[in-house]
């Protein structure tokens, strides 16, 4: 019971930072059209595209998460948040998250 208490605090967390950190950039459909995105190179990444999600693997997904886009070899215009470096079920509740946001 502790496991389940646990992830629904784990996802409802990862909801609160996605619309408090994520949307600014990639819009809260994930489509990369936020407030925030304006004149930003590159622009931030389409995170509905379902083509793109099958090119990519969760444990990626989870490290640009948390360590921003040059950890991965993209743009340092993806910060990383460190305050989730040791959160790794939240982190794996963000990766959900995104991976929500595929269509096709």
């Amino acid at each position: 019971i502790f496991a389940t208490i646990n992830q629904t605090l784990d996802t409802k967390l990862a909801e609160e930072i996605f619309v408090s950190r994520c949307v600014t950039c990639h819009g809260a459909q994930g489509k990369g059209d936020g407030p925030g995105s304006l004149g930003l190179v590159p622009p931030p990444r389409n995170l509905s595209d379902a083509a793109w999600q099958a090119t990519v693997t969760d444990e990626y997904l989870e490290k640009i998460i948390a360590y921003g886009g040059i950890a991965v070899g993209k743009s340092a215009g993806m910060p990383p948040n460190p305050d989730l470096m040791a959160k790794k079920e939240v982190v794996a509740a963000l990766r959900a998250k995104v991976r929500s946001l595929a269509k096709p």
